[in-house]
């Protein structure tokens, strides 16, 4: 028995040898791994958690984004909200009027034509804050059906206010893509019946004013700013047409809030994760980033989420400028400076200031001697620039007053040099003649091939744009331009240069235009010559143009004897 149990361990014991030292040889396989899967989502509705969630930690930014115009980009009608005029002011228009009261708790706008009540509607929103303000709305009474959508979807209502002047107008007194006013004033009151139907705020002003999901930029396809080649989808197509279509319930905030810029907080906030400052979700991949470091954004991803809103689609200028607001980011971009300069050099977007949080000229100038380094020394500025330091920025040279704001004229983003033949050869607003309004086109080439080398010679062809003759101030040829936006540009550039109005007599003409837009801005620049505000007796932009040409005959001898300051 001893014996057998000695035996029997004895082959346990070699088994266990055997295999100790008689093992396979594994070391060169190599075991394969679970696939990582990157989980980060920003872009889906339930990755936004709002802009008080943000507050918790970053309560600074919380509060400057508060007073920030993007937060009132858009908002809910209310007592502090509605900035416009609505205690009963009724203002004469066409064959009618158009009254403005606060009935209870409703805001309501009603249409008159000879004092019978067409139209009126129940003000739902308000879009703007600081200049302007525009009003979305229902219409509650009208000539329509009660079927029809007017009723039931909102839309951009007839009238909008001017803080600046406490004064109300037809929606196209405030852009120059407008077409001409009609002279017929049935016709006038006609198209106010228009506006609320044509704009509707669901399919326009939804989508630049609002904070909503990323997944709704990409599924109507507007991934501006990032390359759309750029995008695949590991889920396929079907995913995306499951992500559906932006409708107001599926807006985070009204108005621009963190997550219009940051993209969903949901994994920073509550699984303090680093913020990703690209498109991320299982469903999304983004390729060809400009930084693999996700977390502290490139310039060019900075450019594509501002480039998100401001892509608008207006008129440009010859050299492929934009000639009204809100479309920056696609000028920078198509700029001589777009490799190199981003929209927060200039623009801090959590500064709660009256311009949106823009850095001084001297702060702005500062970034762009940041890479044109030889230019800091005064010696080598006057040498590049001709003028004495100080009468003239690198702005004014390259980045004009030639873009029509809210109630100004701004500066272009399309990074420029006053020597694109293209701006020269069509008579669009130069950079040159913006400030020397009194010379003429070959004195601003002559200046140009003297100075710079630029090598431009005047064609014949040129002739179509500034008339028989080249030596005539170019001022006066802009305020006679065939372009409605050039002559509005030319009278800002009048009233900045302070000069007396007896050499801009064209300016005057301005007030007589059909373009609506085109007499507001006379009337800026007008009252900027003089130094004042223009009473409603003196000059009222909405007046018959019988009554506008009696008044303008009246103020030309006031300007006459005005002095420039």
């Amino acid at each position: 028995m001893i014996r057998i149990t000695v035996a029997l361990i004895v082959v346990l014991l070699s088994g266990l040898l055997v295999l100790f030292f008689v093992q396979p040889d594994h070391t060169s396989e190599v075991i394969p791994l679970a696939p990582v899967v990157d989980t980060y989502s920003n872009v889906h509705p339930e990755d936004y958690v709002g802009p008080e969630s943000c507050a918790q930690c970053h309560a600074e930014h919380f509060a400057d984004w508060k007073t920030h115009p993007h937060s009132r980009m858009n908002l809910d009608a209310a007592d502090d909200t509605v900035l416009g005029n609505f205690s009963a002011e009724r203002v004469a228009y066409g064959n009618g009027s158009a009254l403005f009261e606060r009935v209870n708790d409703q805001f309501l706008m009603s249409i008159y034509e000879k004092d019978q009540l067409t139209r009126q509607y129940r003000v739902t929103r308000v879009v703007g804050s600081r200049v302007t303000q525009m009003y979305i709305g229902l219409q509650t009474i009208g000539p329509e059906e009660p079927s029809h959508n007017a009723y039931y979807i909102e839309g951009k209502l007839p009238f909008g206010y001017w803080m600046t002047h406490d004064l109300w107008t037809p929606v196209t007194y405030f852009d120059s893509a407008y077409d001409p006013e009609p002279v017929d004033s049935a016709q006038q009151m006609h198209l106010l019946g228009k506006s609320q139907k044509v704009t509707k705020w669901e399919t326009n002003c939804l989508y630049c004013h609002n904070t909503y999901a990323y997944q709704y930029r990409v599924s109507f396809g507007l991934l501006t700013g990032f390359m759309p080649e750029d995008f695949q989808f590991p889920d396929g197509a079907k995913s995306i047409e499951q992500w559906g279509s932006l409708t107001p319930d599926k807006l985070v905030t009204l108005g621009i809030s963190c997550e219009s810029c940051h993209f969903g907080g949901r994994e920073h906030v509550n699984n303090g994760q680093k913020t990703r400052y690209y498109p991320s979700s299982p469903s999304l991949k983004v390729r060809n980033l400009a930084t693999p470091d996700s977390t502290n954004p490139h310039g060019d991803t900075i450019n594509s989420i501002c480039s998100q809103c401001h892509c608008a689609k207006v008129q440009q200028y010859p050299n492929g400028a934009a000639t009204w607001n809100s479309r920056e980011a696609l000028d920078m971009q198509s700029g001589a400076c777009q490799q190199a300069i981003k929209c927060t050099d200039c623009h801090n977007p959590h500064r709660s200031s009256d311009n949106g949080g823009l850095a001084s000229e001297d702060q702005n100038v500062e970034t762009c001697l940041q890479c044109h380094q030889s230019f800091k020394a005064s010696a080598a500025l006057t040498q590049h620039t001709r003028h004495d330091p100080g009468s003239v920025s690198c702005l004014d040279c390259h980045m004009p007053r030639i873009v029509q704001g809210l109630n100004q004229v701004v500066r272009t983003h399309n990074i420029c040099s006053p020597t694109d033949q293209r701006m020269l050869q069509h008579a669009g607003p130069n950079a040159c003649n913006l400030c020397h309004l009194d010379r003429s086109i070959k004195w601003t080439v002559t200046e140009l091939n003297k100075g710079w080398d630029a090598g431009i010679s005047i064609q014949g062809t040129w002739s179509s744009q500034y008339g028989a003759s080249f030596d005539r101030p170019v001022g006066n040829m802009w305020l006679k331009n065939e372009q409605p936006v050039i002559r509005l540009i030319a009278s800002d550039a009048c009233a900045r240069s302070g000069r007396a109005f007896s050499e801009f007599p064209q300016l005057l003409n301005l007030l007589r235009e059909p373009y609506a837009v085109n007499r507001m801005f006379g009337m800026f620049a007008i009252e900027q010559l003089l130094g004042r505000r223009l009473s409603e007796i003196e000059y009222s932009p909405l007046a018959n143009q019988l009554e506008r040409d009696q008044m303008v005959d009246d103020l030309q001898e006031i300007l006459l004897n005005a002095a420039p300051e």
